[in-house]
């Protein structure tokens, strides 16, 4: 304990005071605050620095592990091809291959390839949102200023990554414009490191929205999903019926057939679209003036692949037709369940869910039909995929009446069900209270 007098000088007439100030502090806590004052006076790394190693890090780990197995698969390909060609061709065919998972148009020889390969899009855009949030977690970003800073420098380097690649992936039978390559990379890339940074700095707007908007789009997105997983059974059950059809493909490329297995592989999320496509009554193309519906099926001729192998070459049986109903019953199905989740928004804010929901359901199935569609040739098949105009229409009219309708009559029905049990409570139910306990209660009665 410390005394000192700290004197104040008063006014005239008036005393002066001495006040005491109590200095309880240990040796051990002076020692922790002269430990901290050190602490405090090394110099600090610099944050551009940290934020400049991480991101360069980052974005090439992330180009080399989606680039790797792709390169590993190309080699032994070419490898059992016999090896011929130099080994230039063969980096520049996996550069093509991871370029292409990136949306990037390429041209192999005559044909014209601008179909992306769903499976390595979606690879590509979940390590670029890791890369973005490694750094961002880096440089200890909170705030929306280090997501700008984070992802804006992952997308420069990857961006320029993807150039180099188009540039040096232009040679033998393949051809890769540098402009178009970053025009089709760049949005994807933006929006990935965008969506990693943020989530990981805690400041996406996902938490600041309104709840019937967060349940609106999270209603949108599950119906999607869900109609998606039924177009991926579809594609299953395709090969599978028509599985001799697809052997008999795979064995006219003798030892090669196991690369041919692995590019139907990657591809099969673009199946999976089509066929949500081709359930929702739009359908899709295989080539120009080709059309694939459920009641219509105008086809021309098609290469020995089996992705095509497995495309429907006549309409569907009467009874089979109850699947263009099927996105209708689902979204009735999530809005009934939106609606009793949704027990403390009131009946405008349910119904501005169930359309939001409709919407985001549409734009979704939308994109991803414009992602999965393209050309792979120049004559033939120069239009493949669904169209997004119409799927987004077309679906979008079946989940808004599914959705807003189910959403609706579940309201009514529960609220109809708990006026009718609050009238019979009312009516019918006479609450008796207990006598409250007296003083002698608990006293035992002598006679």
């Amino acid at each position: 304990m410390e005394r000192r007098p700290n004197r104040r000088p008063g006014s005239s007439g008036s005393a002066q005071r001495d006040t005491v100030r109590i200095n309880d502090s240990t040796p051990r806590q002076r020692a922790t605050g002269r430990e901290t004052e050190a602490l405090a006076a090394r110099p600090r790394p610099k944050r551009p620095r940290a934020l400049l190693a991480s991101a360069l890090a980052t974005a090439v780990w992330c180009a080399t592990v989606v680039f790797t197995p792709i390169l590993v698969c190309v080699i032994l390909g070419w490898w059992q091809a016999g090896a011929e060609g130099p080994v230039s061709v063969v980096a520049a065919a996996a550069g093509v291959a991871w370029l292409s998972g990136h949306g990037v148009p390429v041209d192999i020889g005559p044909m014209h390839l601008s179909v992306p390969p769903l499976a390595i899009t979606v690879l590509v855009a979940w390590r670029l949102a890791k890369a973005a949030a490694g750094t961002t977690r880096a440089i200890g970003g909170r705030d929306a200023a280090a997501v700008r800073a984070a992802a804006g420098l992952v997308t420069i380097l990857y961006t320029g990554l993807v150039a180099a690649a188009a540039a040096l992936s232009a040679r033998g039978p393949f051809d890769v414009d540098v402009l178009p390559a970053l025009l089709h990379a760049v949005p994807l890339v933006v929006a990935a490191t965008a969506y990693g940074s943020a989530r990981e700095a805690g400041v996406l707007p996902w938490t600041t929205a309104s709840v019937w908007l967060r349940r609106g789009l999270r209603t949108g997105f599950i119906t999607a999903g869900a109609l998606l997983a039924f177009g991926a059974a579809a594609v299953g059950a395709a090969f599978a019926v028509r599985g001799p059809v697809v052997a008999d493909t795979l064995g006219l490329y003798g030892n090669a057939s196991w690369i041919v297995a692995l590019l139907t592989l990657v591809y099969l999320p673009n199946l999976a679209v089509w066929a949500a496509a081709y359930i929702a009554g739009p359908g899709f193309a295989v080539g120009a003036g080709t059309a694939v519906q459920t009641e219509l099926v105008e086809l021309g001729p098609l290469p020995a692949f089996p992705v095509f192998a497995a495309v429907p070459n006549a309409p569907l049986p009467d009874y089979a037709t109850v699947l263009v109903g099927l996105p209708l019953m689902l979204a009735a199905v999530f809005g009934v369940i939106l609606t009793y989740r949704s027990p403390d928004l009131r009946l405008p804010r349910v119904t501005t869910a169930s359309i939001v929901a409709a919407a985001g359901a549409a734009l979704t199935l939308g994109l991803l039909s414009f992602l999965s569609g393209g050309a792979a040739g120049r004559d033939l098949l120069a239009d493949l995929g669904p169209d997004p105009l119409a799927v987004a229409w077309i679906s979008g009219v079946q989940f808004l009446i599914g959705l807003v309708g189910a959403a609706l009559v579940a309201r009514l029905f529960a609220v109809h069900r708990r006026a009718a049990e609050a009238e019979l409570v009312r009516r019918d139910t006479v609450v008796i209270p207990e006598p409250a306990p007296g003083r002698d209660d608990g006293l035992p009665c002598h006679t």
